[in-house]
Order: C-alpha cells, then sequence, then structure tokens
C-alpha cells in the first residue's frame, strides 16, 4: 500500500518530509491525504487509462481500506512509518467527520473507476456513520459527493434518498444567500468549501433546479469575488483555490453559463501567479505546489494536500501522458516525499 507523507520543507533546495504535530504528535501520513490522492488518481485513470495512474490509485486505496475499522468508521493518521493507528488522538478517532467523508468518497471514486466489489462493501459498512447528525455542512458536503458517485455505479435508491435530505439540510442553513461551513455561523472560510459543487452536481442529476439556484447564488456572493480578485487577504491555500474551481466547474455545467467556466479560469490562474505574490505556486519545472501564500510571499514547503488539490484544480491543464510512476522507495533515513 502506499501513503502520502504529511509535509514537506524545502531545506537548502531539497523537500524534507516532516510529520504531523499540530495537535501533540498525530503522524507521519493520513487518511485525508491518502483518499484525496486515491480521488485524484482514479480521475486520471478513468479519463485517460494510463496503468500508472490505476497503480497509485490502487496503492492509495489500500491504504484506505486499511483505515477502517471492523465497524465501518475511518481512522486517519499513521503514526510512523511501520503503519501503526493512530487510535486516540482528537485528529484520528475513528469515524471523526472530515477524515471518515473522504475515505468514504475515495472508496465511491474506485468502485466507479475499478468496479471492485470490495469497495462497494466498505462503503456500504461506513454509511450509516456519513449519515449522523453534523452542524459542518462542509464535511456534508463531501458525504453528499461521495453518495452521488456511489449511486450513479450502483442506482441504490437509499443512499440518493439520504444524498438529497443532506443537499436540502445545506440549502436550508443558508444564511442569506451564502451556504455557511457551519449551521448558524455566518464565518466562511474556503477551504474545504464544497457546498456549492455538492448542491450542483446533484441538483443536476436529480432535475432539482432549487438545488442548483442555491448554489448558483452563493458562488455568486463568496466564490466569484475570491476568483476575480485572485483570493485576497493575509494568506491564501491551494485547498481554498481547488474548492473554488470545484464549485465554479460544477455550475458551468449544472447551468450553461459561461460566466462560471471563466470565473474558474480566474481562479486557478492564482497557481501560475494571478495572486497576491505575483508569482507561480505551482512549479511547474519541479512538478510541485507550494502551500500558499502568506501576506506577499510564497511558501517554499510542498504538502501532500497542496500538491492533490492543486492537481484536481488544475486537472485539465496538465500534460498526464508525459508522466509516470512514482517511485516509492523509502530510504532508511527518511519516509519519502509526496507523490507529486
Amino acid at each position: 500500500m502506499f501513503a502520502l507523507a504529511v509535509y514537506a520543507h524545502e531545506r537548502d533546495g531539497q523537500f524534507v518530509t516532516q510529520s504531523a504535530a499540530e495537535q501533540a504528535y498525530e503522524g507521519v501520513a493520513c487518511l485525508d491525504d491518502a483518499a484525496r490522492g486515491a480521488v485524484l488518481y482514479s480521475e486520471i485513470w478513468r479519463r485517460y487509462r494510463f496503468d500508472w495512474a490505476r497503480t497509485e490509485a490502487e496503492g492509495l486505496l489500500r491504504f484506505t481500506c486499511a483505515m477502517q475499522m471492523s465497524d465501518g468508521a475511518f481512522v486517519n493518521f499513521i503514526a510512523d512509518w511501520d503503519g501503526r493507528r493512530q487510535l486516540d488522538t482528537p485528529t484520528s478517532r475513528p469515524g471523526g467527520g472530515p477524515w471518515h467523508a473522504r475515505g468514504m468518497h475515495a472508496l465511491a471514486c474506485a468502485l466507479s473507476a475499478f468496479g471492485d466489489d470490495r469497495h462497494a462493501a466498505a462503503f456500504e459498512a461506513g454509511f450509516e456513520l456519513l449519515d449522523r447528525p453534523t452542524p459542518y455542512l462542509d464535511v456534508r458536503a463531501v458525504g453528499i459527493l461521495a453518495a452521488l458517485e456511489f449511486w450513479q455505479t450502483t442506482a441504490k435508491r437509499h443512499v440518493a434518498e439520504r444524498a438529497l435530505a443532506w443537499a436540502e439540510e445545506i440549502m436550508t442553513a443558508r444564511i442569506g444567500d451564502v451556504l455557511p461551513d457551519r449551521a448558524g455561523d455566518a464565518n466562511i472560510h474556503l477551504w474545504g468549501h464544497l457546498q456549492e459543487a455538492a448542491l450542483a452536481r446533484i441538483g443536476k442529476e436529480f432535475g432539482r433546479d432549487d438545488l442548483v439556484q442555491a448554489a448558483a447564488r452563493s458562488a455568486d456572493a463568496i466564490l466569484a469575488p475570491a476568483a476575480q480578485l485572485a483570493f485576497p487577504g493575509p494568506r491564501s491555500l491551494p485547498f481554498e483555490v481547488s474548492s473554488t474551481v470545484a464549485g465554479l466547474d460544477a455550475l458551468a455545467a449544472a447551468t450553461g453559463e459561461a460566466r462560471y467556466a471563466e470565473l474558474a479560469a480566474l481562479a486557478r490562474a492564482w497557481f501560475d501567479g494571478r495572486n497576491a505574490a505575483g508569482e507561480p505556486v505551482y512549479d511547474r519545472v519541479r512538478g510541485c505546489v507550494f502551500d500558499g501564500i502568506d501576506g506577499d510571499r510564497v511558501s517554499r514547503n510542498s504538502g501532500a494536500e497542496s500538491n492533490v488539490e492543486g492537481a484536481l484544480a488544475l486537472m485539465d491543464s496538465l500534460p498526464w501522458d508525459a508522466y509516470g510512476p512514482t517511485t516509492l522507495t523509502p530510504s532508511s533515513a527518511a519516509p519519502h516525499a509526496p507523490s507529486e
């Protein structure tokens, strides 16, 4: 199985991997990153049928499945490169909302791409936990994307019904025109803000124009200004940009309005220098996405989340046919750097 090192910090022109320790010691790699990496490589396989993409996807999916407990709940971190799971830390407890939703999304994408019944069984095992009440509507949006992907492959009615109920939950919680990240909280962060993407996609799939229009009004209020103003503020992150791109792309497909595609293109340009620093965040020569912009300075670090989210946002503009398999051979001194 494959896992992605959480962080890589630049030192003397080289990247050195670093474990996560934001809330005490967390670990060297996590399901959050592996699952989103599995989604990425599964999509590359679906579009282009490159053998190396399938190899990467299946390795990351084996890691994803190994992080699922017998009751269907996912654990997030491994403490070391021997694969010891972290079971009792706040950012890794079994069934934690964000990583459980991302693990389920990876399973659904894997089923769609590869048709492996084991992924269907694992998804069904975790579905009840995905349906738990939560105030975190950004996490709920990932659950909708996972359920929609699963339904498109299996046509399981109960999954579609729950996904539509979650979409209505998000729509009902709107504050003015804005789809909040947390029910009742007007403070918005763009990283992981996928409510517009979720409502636009499921609304298009099931002919629910009310969901699409709710997504459009929220996008006009928060996603469009962010793209037009090149993500202003003291800090901007690849995950914020990729989430914005996902919402605008979904609305372009759901509404047929060219302006959403144009806004998505503006958002993508952030990676190539249309940002507060006036410099690329994606280094196309080295093949890495940096961790974001602080003030007017590009961070020189490059973590797994940044690379995967950058690749998802730039999916249609990257020369995938020029890429090959990653060499996954950790040295005895340090774990391998994240896949680029």
